[in-house]
């Protein structure tokens, strides 16, 4: 079965938040240094140059960089030079663009004005800049998702869960959270597919996760928590995703956030 794609509201949030600061940095670098330019001219050259690096920023962050974690070193210094580079044409393009588009829909007419003087080597080291900062943010997001992984898979042998006694329409059952296959958020409910029944449970995804700590289950999207050795077989699933098929043939698609869960703890 297939789920949907799982958007990161708060990823959302901080780049919007992002884009809105550079924004205003650039709106305000035009007034002071451009000569009879208002809110309006000013808050346009601001988007035109901002955008660009903020869209572009995304895949480098959530893409680009968890692959060159997983690559050697020399590899992954040239792969990200090659990309910093690349990064910083295609803004500096983009931008160009933009702002020839903008002046067209005003002018009934598109004129490419390149940069010119000491403009055009600005663009270039600060695309190179921001592409460098994106980079390095991804890689380090990437390092905190992987010890954070590990921080919740790897237990103590010793360690086992109690039983757990789930409320359901026929009564108290008792349950041992080592058999759950997976969990699937029901709403405000959860539902807990245990190999021969599947229950309903009151208490919803973030308390069951909570109650899971230290044993081996895995978030592998806003809506799913699967026990790690009752996946069976996981395979891509396109932009970035996984599908995993369970121990008792269960199929779902993860969430990238997931896929990159699933991928740290494998071997």
């Amino acid at each position: 079965m297939s789920e949907p794609v799982e958007f990161n509201r708060r990823a959302i949030v901080a780049w919007l938040s992002i884009g809105f600061g550079m924004s205003s940095v650039y709106a305000l670098v035009f007034l002071l240094t451009e000569a009879h330019i208002g809110w309006r001219d000013a808050s346009l050259w601001a988007v035109c140059n901002a955008g660009p690096h903020v869209m572009m920023a995304i895949p480098l962050v959530d893409l680009i960089a968890p692959r060159l974690a997983a690559q050697r070193l020399p590899v992954a210094l040239l792969s990200g030079a090659v990309t910093v580079m690349a990064y910083a044409l295609l803004a500096y393009g983009a931008a160009v663009f933009l702002l020839a588009l903008s002046g067209g829909v005003r002018t009934e007419g598109i004129f490419v004005r390149f940069f010119s003087g000491p403009a055009l080597p600005w663009q270039i080291f600060q695309g190179s800049a921001y592409g460098a900062v994106a980079l390095l943010a991804g890689l380090w997001l990437d390092v905190r998702r992987r010890l954070s992984a590990a921080g919740s898979v790897v237990a103590p042998a010793e360690t086992r869960a109690q039983r757990w006694l789930v409320k359901t329409a026929e009564g108290i059952v008792p349950i041992d959270p080592a058999e759950i296959v997976r969990i699937e958020a029901a709403g405000e409910y959860s539902r807990i597919v245990l190999p021969t029944a599947t229950l309903l449970s009151r208490i919803g995804m973030a308390a069951c996760e909570e109650r899971l700590a230290g044993l081996a289950f895995l978030r592998v999207h806003r809506s799913h928590i699967v026990r790690s050795d009752a996946i069976v077989r996981a395979e891509p699933a396109g932009n970035g995703r996984l599908q995993v098929t369970l121990s008792n043939g269960d199929q779902l698609v993860s969430s990238r956030e997931g896929a990159r869960l699933v991928r740290s703890v494998a071997i």
